[in-house]
């Protein structure tokens, strides 16, 4: 529900995140959530991406602060959120679930 005042539009434009509207960024945040990260190729193979694709999505993420990236053995591409991924991905996905519900109560209030 939106704070006393503020409208579920505010809230929206407050919140849920555009960078986070796609599917394939959403997908990988959700994924990197795990505190130690994930190769950069399983991301594509979860997804179901192409590298090229997929790194488009992965450098629009780290440019906004949201993962961060480190070389590992063999240079593998590692992936991470970092704190500000996490808390934009929380907020992103509260303020999702917050349209959903007040939806239905207005659609349940409307046929009652």
């Amino acid at each position: 529900m939106p704070a006393r005042g503020e409208s579920l539009d505010q809230q929206w434009r407050e919140h849920v995140d555009r960078l986070l509207l796609d599917p394939a960024r959403l997908f990988v945040m959700a994924l990197l959530v795990s505190p130690e990260g994930y190769r950069f190729g399983y991301l594509c193979e979860c997804y179901g991406a192409t590298k090229p694709v997929m790194a488009r999505h992965v450098r629009k993420l780290c440019d906004a602060g949201y993962v961060e990236t480190t070389r590992g053995a063999y240079s593998e591409l590692w992936l991470r959120a970092t704190p500000f991924g996490h808390q934009r991905l929380s907020d992103h996905t509260k303020a999702m679930e917050q349209t959903v519900s007040r939806a239905r109560e207005l659609g349940k209030a409307a046929r009652s």
